[in-house]
């Protein structure tokens, strides 16, 4: 403080430098929550070790049919479920914040989800519940335009927005063999902003489920690294239903 009693210039501009890295890391953990954990949630219950590997063949456009479809046509039992889910973020640069929350994640087919962390830091308080369907596979032919990458593990879907928005780009790499999405990559239209994902899927009661995970975010000059686990799977039990709201984004296309 000033002599006078008037606040420093300084001390100020500190303030509002912190409280502008803040709002920044909210906004980023809400959207690695709507995005990249909710992707990830939503294909969760996908994968199934007895599907047939796929054999993509034909036109460009069937390939892509094939993939998605591979994605899709897993699992038809499984209607719901919920689970524990810890969500470890470490900023990496200035103000190294560190949350580590940890609450439930409820997953009603297609593709609905609600993540809800009942206790999180002050600063981020208005981001303990995160509904959403993006990441939907049986949207992306909707939303994107896609083009097909085959590689010798994984096919590679890549996908561009048919409506423009804050991502340029998403990539999701399927496995061959199983189907598993096991790699999101958003490329964002302002220079250097992507967020990666990474998947580990396990076993666990009869479905082949993301048990873990890992991201890499660097979005609006916050660097970060974030680390998920979903344990305590209960299968086909009544969840949280989200009402889609169509001027809700988290109900429309990923953008």
């Amino acid at each position: 403080m000033e002599a006078n009693g008037k606040p420093d210039t300084a001390v100020i501009l500190r303030k509002m430098f912190y409280s502008g890295l803040v709002r920044a890391l909210k906004g980023l953990l809400a959207s690695l929550l709507a995005g990249c954990l909710i992707v990830a949630i939503g294909v969760a219950g996908l994968a199934q070790p007895s599907s047939p590997a796929l054999d993509v063949r034909s036109t460009a456009k069937s390939n892509v049919d094939q993939v998605i479809d591979f994605v899709l046509a897993r699992n038809p039992g499984l209607r719901s479920y919920q689970a524990h889910a810890s969500l470890d973020v470490r900023q990496v640069n200035f103000p190294y914040l560190h949350p580590i929350l940890d609450g439930k994640v409820y997953y009603n087919s297609p593709g609905f989800t609600v993540y809800y962390f009942p206790h999180t830091p002050s600063y981020l308080q208005g981001i303990t519940r995160v509904e959403g369907a993006i990441g939907m596979a049986s949207r992306w032919r909707h939303c994107y335009t896609i083009t097909l990458e085959v590689q010798p593990d994984q096919y590679v879907l890549h996908m561009v927005p048919k409506i423009r928005g804050e991502v340029a780009q998403m990539d999701v790499g399927v496995d061959r063999k199983s189907g598993d999405p096991q790699f999101f990559n958003w490329s964002y239209h302002n220079a250097g902003d992507s967020v990666q994902l990474w998947q580990t899927y396990s076993l666990i009661g009869g479905y082949d489920v993301v048990t873990s995970q890992s991201a890499v975010i660097d979005k609006h000059h916050i660097r970060a690294k974030a680390t998920g686990t979903f344990d305590a799977f209960q299968y086909n039990v009544p969840v949280p239903t989200p009402t889609p709201t169509p001027t809700n984004p988290l109900h429309q296309c990923d953008n």
